[in-house]
């Protein structure tokens, strides 16, 4: 795990500058407290911060081929480097040390752009071939390691992290204005491009080949299933997960420094710790949040798998005025703004972890990939109230005043594909429009080109959701634990996220993942072999966050709050009508968390890049 950054310059005879890399690297060495390297060969400069994990003393980078034409910078993990390294063993490669970066580097130079689809981990990296003066770049299946780049005029600029680019000093942070309503419905912006004007990032099973001044994207892989699926019974789909999710941690325990896991007491987190502490052997160190708040607090089910399987357990607790300490370095870390609050708890979390380990295993993406959201029946809910009649539907709203018809008579005005659209919203549209009117309406092609591509594949609305989820709310997710874990000096390692659990789940049909209305039964089924029921049957709460409460305190948030709506994103929405959702919801009349959340978030990330 760390960090990477570099640059190629359009004209082959303009040397790149070691202090420019070195810039643009030493930005984010929290990502690689442990050693930097740089390498510069003519217009190209490759910059790496290095967590050691795997060869502590061997795996310098930038890595050099033994012939001296490829150099590597990577950050990641490779699970399953030692069986490809005895195959180019075989092959007769030899090799001088035992990390993953050589036999990157190795398989590439026998395998070429078709190396990556080898590679079972999470990575991010880029190979320099000084012969055919190009620069090859790849990004894991699922996106768990970012990578962004920028093609100016004078330089192809790449890294990690976003402000590393900006370090360059050949792209400049701008506000790309067409993205903000999307942000605001979604919480996050889809597709390859940034919230920053010219900042792109390298999609999900992606390659690029950077040569001559021009660049290249070519699709590796892909998580759609092929429309052509066998049937699969319920036992099968349990028996097989189970199989694959405990290699799949099997896998991610491998390495030369300590490994405990993120345990919050909810199912997927609290499976992932069970099968580490089974598969390890000793006492597994984990780590969880709790909150003075009950309603969101789930410390004693974290504390129960602890109990249970003898782990060394260790919890924090982050208030509203930490939470507000916290927030505005979580922006700047965040490179955009925070989707999600509880990325300021995954700081303080990886915080606590670096004391006692450097890698710790989650349980992000069992929800995406096996419909545990609540809202993924909504599309099948919305199909059939449309067919109630408009009368009796007029006459339930007015007598049954509940959040939950109201949202459903909201998705069955819409579209079928706007019901799937609009799924993972958080703010309705029609409400960001009226808050900002001057903003660009958010044209959201890229989700719409995803949803489009799972057109004829046979898939029902949740089959779809899960896909949709996947290329877009899931990267989100992904970039929140890589970016607040390695704030920290933490690797995450996401067992959910191994290429071969991803293609099993979205081959499974929908009756295989929602069972008597409850989704995620082959995990649940699955984890009731190791974990309580207490764990397993109860109901989804989430990683929650009490931002009502805390916008109402008259401190921390609160004190944020006040001061969004005195000066907060004057150009772009309306004064009056946000001082008017502050009142009211200080005053407890409505409940505008979510919509004053995004906001909030809007202004600190436009005031710390001054965009």
């Amino acid at each position: 795990m760390c960090g990477i950054a570099g640059l190629v310059y359009h004209d082959p005879a303009h040397p790149c500058e070691f202090e420019v890399v070195n810039r643009m690297r030493d930005l984010v060495s929290y990502r690689g407290p442990d050693d930097a390297g740089t390498h510069v060969d003519g217009p190209v400069g490759l910059g790496h911060r290095r967590l050691s994990i795997i060869d502590l003393g061997g795996g310098h980078q930038p890595m050099t081929s033994a012939c001296g034409r490829l150099s590597i910078i990577y950050n990641g993990e490779i699970y399953n480097y030692r069986e490809i390294r005895q195959w180019l063993i075989d092959r007769g490669h030899q090799f001088r040390t035992e990390s993953d970066t050589e036999v990157i580097l190795e398989l590439y130079a026998e395998l070429g752009d078709r190396s990556v689809e080898r590679l079972n981990g999470m990575f991010a990296f880029a190979i320099w071939d000084r012969q055919n003066r190009s620069l090859f770049l790849a990004r894991d299946r699922m996106g768990v390691k970012p990578l962004y780049y920028a093609e100016t005029p004078a330089a192809f600029v790449f890294a990690s992290e976003i402000k590393s680019l900006f370090a360059s000093g050949h792209v400049s942070p701008a506000c790309r204005e067409e993205a903000l309503a999307e942000y605001l419905v979604f919480r996050q912006v889809a597709g390859h491009e940034a919230m920053f004007r010219g900042v792109k990032s390298l999609l999900p099973g992606c390659t690029m080949l950077v040569r001559d001044g021009r660049t290249s994207i070519a699709r590796y892989w892909s998580p759609l299933p092929p429309p052509e699926r066998p049937p699969m019974r319920f036992d099968e789909a349990v028996e097989t997960l189970g199989s694959l999710l405990e290699d799949s941690v099997r896998l991610r325990l491998v390495s030369d420094v300590p490994v405990g896991t993120f345990c919050s007491g909810g199912i997927d987190s609290s499976l992932v710790t069970a099968l580490a502490a089974r598969l390890k052997g000793d006492a597994v160190n984990t780590f969880s949040v709790g909150f003075d708040e009950t309603d969101y607090d789930e410390s004693r089910y974290a504390r129960m798998v602890s109990e249970r399987y003898r782990t060394t357990h260790h919890q924090l607790n982050v208030g509203n005025e930490e939470f507000s300490e916290l927030f505005p370095r979580m922006v700047w870390h965040n490179d955009e703004p925070l989707d999600f609050a509880n990325s300021v708890h995954i700081f303080a979390l990886s915080r606590l972890a670096k004391q006692h380990v450097t890698v710790v295993l989650t349980g992000e993406g069992s929800d995406e990939l096996f419909a545990g959201y609540p809202r993924y029946r909504i599309p099948g809910l919305a199909h059939s109230y449309r067919r109630v009649p408009r009368p009796v539907r007029s006459m339930a709203g007015a007598l049954v005043r509940d959040h939950r018809l109201k949202k459903l008579e909201r998705f069955a005005a819409m579209s079928c594909d706007d019901t799937l659209l609009y799924n993972s919203s958080y703010v309705r549209p029609e409400a960001v429009a009226e808050l900002c009117p001057t903003l660009p309406s958010s044209a959201l092609a890229h989700r719409r080109e995803r949803l489009a591509a799972t057109e004829g594949l046979g898939l029902d609305s949740v089959g779809r959701l899960s896909l949709l989820d996947q290329e877009s709310f899931l990267v989100s997710i992904l970039h929140r634990q890589d970016k607040m874990s390695m704030a920290a000096g933490i690797e995450s390692r996401v067992p959910f996220m191994d290429y071969r659990i991803v293609e099993l789940a979205n081959r499974m049909p929908t009756a295989c993942k929602i069972v008597r209305g409850s989704g995620k039964a082959p995990v649940k089924a699955f984890a009731r072999t190791l974990l309580p029921a207490e764990i397993v049957d109860r109901r989804k709460s989430g990683f929650g966050v009490p931002l009502r409460d805390w916008f109402r305190s008259s401190k921390g948030l609160g004190d944020r709050l006040q001061a969004l709506a005195s000066s907060g994103c004057d150009d772009i929405c309306d004064r009056q009508g946000l001082r008017r959702m502050v009142d009211e919801h200080r005053s407890g009349a409505r409940d505008h968390s979510e919509l004053l959340w995004t906001m909030m978030n809007l202004a600190t990330w436009r005031e710390t890049f001054r965009c």
